[in-house]
């Protein structure tokens, strides 16, 4: 039995218990966690400039090894993500939403997947600000995918990249190698410049902007880890 079948699994007894109680236990570990990281962070106007311009969207990119320092700094600010129907996903989708955090459903599915970008589509067209980790949810790691270059061509709004970098930290086994920085570490979050990604893109046209997106997150980590060298005691 896999370790996530203990917890989520619907035909166990006390299923309901579980996906109550485990996000919260979840909340309380990622938020000590939070309180003993010395955390700095550039480039963060950005995301305030969209949150004083309501009706301008934004997208947000990371790889996903790197979302447990957002998902804290960026609580309860009304951010929308996509999770899976998994049974990973749904207990990640609780978890987040505890921080505030809006929840658009996706799904490795093709049919469910179409679907999913078409809301994110419609919210960040309509002045919201949705968070988006190319290479999700379930890699390659650090390979992006068109969703990206499809949401930004088609509602005008702008790509932050964002990134993490940490003095000391565990990195999971998972697929994508989740960093987790170790307590007491120092962080940094650096959020780089926007990019307005044109419409009405060809098929090659949309491929350069993808490398440039990955580039642009590369570049980001790059800023990040100079930054926490700059913001050594």
């Amino acid at each position: 039995m896999k370790l996530r079948d203990a917890f989520w699994t619907p035909q166990q007894p006390f299923a309901a218990i579980r996906s109550w109680t485990i996000p919260r236990l979840l909340r309380l570990l990622h938020s000590g966690l939070m309180c003993s990281l010395r955390i700095s962070t550039s480039g963060a106007h950005h995301l305030q400039y969209f949150l004083e311009t309501p009706d301008k969207g934004g997208l947000f990119v990371l790889w996903h090894d790197h979302t447990l320092l957002p998902l804290h700094l960026f609580r309860e600010q009304g951010i929308a993500t996509m999770m899976s129907r998994s049974r990973a996903g749904q207990m990640q989708a609780a978890f987040w939403s505890l921080y505030g955090w809006s929840i658009i459903w996706g799904s490795t599915k093709k049919k469910e997947g179409i679907a999913a970008l078409r809301e994110t589509l419609r919210y960040v067209s309509e002045g919201g600000i949705a968070g988006f980790t190319p290479d999700g949810p379930k890699g390659p790691r650090r390979e992006a995918h068109g969703g990206v270059v499809y949401l930004a061509s088609k509602s005008g709004a702008p790509v932050i990249p964002v990134a993490v970098a940490a003095s000391n930290f565990w990195q999971l086994t998972t697929w994508d190698k989740y960093l987790i920085p170790k307590p007491f570490a120092r962080v940094h979050l650096h959020m780089g410049e926007p990019m307005a990604i044109p419409s009405g893109l060809s098929r090659a046209e949309s491929e350069d902007w993808l490398l440039k997106v990955k580039n642009a997150i590369d570049e980001a980590e790059r800023e990040a880890i100079q930054a926490l060298g700059r913001h050594q005691p």
